[in-house]
């Protein structure tokens, strides 16, 4: 059942992207047919709702009121339909989960597997997103669960689940450093080292040890996507700093080593099962929660001597 008119499904196609051509391609409506719905939208209310400028459409004063409650009652009508899908007991529907690059693996890949088995009414859509852009998906109600990496403290977000890694230094198994027990961060001014760039949410705790350290670390490469890291690291290029999280796969195939930084109780990163707090999840959102929970649980090495 629709819950908008044409009109309103487009003008929020448009607001989210900015752009006519690309909200028709979304919609998959020709961009003259979006525009004549917004002109005659306008036309109706009696004021401008965007800017039309060269670089695309910006909303303006009136179209941002419009937005924000539009995207509200989506997510109140959205609300409405699980609570009346709970009421008739239904083991079915559809649940949106976003989660950071670290998870886009055999931890999520387990639990959708698990899921279609169980729960073959169940449908997820995953999303890999930035760390840093997860929660303003949350907001605008375009996911229902999230898995979150050093989450802040938030109004309105509720932590179902959550579980610290620790962080250490990665290294090809040529090298032999997993030998150590444990290495200080002084090491990647000692060996050629990948650093970790923003977005990552560990490059601010590279940073901060950089500096702590009072010397130059021996770069190399330097980038902003774990995969990348690690298949330099793989290839021997050098040496970098992730958290045990991100390596869990190449540390099962021995693709990798993984040594805890030393003083490791503190050097942790965590990550989180989030949602919306002013959001009831519907029974295939908690389904799919108590399955990623599970995982969460199982994640987590009890000693870092027993990570693989």
């Amino acid at each position: 059942m629709a819950a908008f008119s044409r009109f309103l499904r487009y003008f929020l196609a448009v607001a989210r992207y900015g752009s006519i051509r690309r909200a028709s391609d979304e919609l998959r409506i020709a961009a003259s047919a979006v525009d004549r719905q917004l002109l005659q939208g306008e036309a109706a209310l009696g004021v401008a709702l965007f800017e039309r400028l060269p670089s695309g459409m910006r909303l303006t004063a009136a179209g941002e009121t419009l937005y924000a409650h539009a995207l509200r009652w989506a997510r109140e009508f959205d609300d409405v339909t699980r609570q009346i899908e709970d009421l008739k007991g239904l083991r079915r529907g559809q649940v949106d989960l976003v989660i950071p690059e670290a998870l886009a693996a055999a931890p999520v890949t387990a639990v959708v597997t698990r899921l279609r088995r169980d729960h073959p009414g169940i449908g997820v859509t995953i999303r890999i997103e930035e760390n840093s852009r997860i929660r303003a998906r949350l907001d605008r109600g375009e996911a229902d669960l999230a898995m979150l990496l050093d989450p802040d403290p938030a109004r309105g977000l509720l932590v179902r689940a959550s579980a610290r890694f620790p962080l250490g230094i990665v290294s090809a198994p040529a090298l032999r450093l997993h030998e150590r027990a444990s290495l200080r961060f002084s090491v990647c001014a000692e060996e050629p080292t990948i650093a970790p760039i923003r977005p990552l949410a560990i490059a601010e705790v590279f940073e901060r040890l950089e500096a702590a350290m009072g010397a130059p670390v021996r770069r190399v490469a330097s980038s902003n996507n774990v995969a990348m890291i690690r298949s330099l690291v793989a290839a021997g290029t050098g040496i970098s700093l992730l958290s045990a999280l991100d390596v869990m796969d190449d540390l099962r195939e021995n693709r990798l080593c993984f040594t805890p930084l030393d003083g490791g109780a503190t050097q942790q990163l965590s990550l989180a099962l989030v949602h919306d707090r002013g959001r009831p999840l519907s029974v295939a959102a908690r389904l799919v929660a108590d399955s990623l929970e599970q995982a969460l649980a199982e994640m987590v090495p009890a000693h870092p001597d027993s990570l693989p």
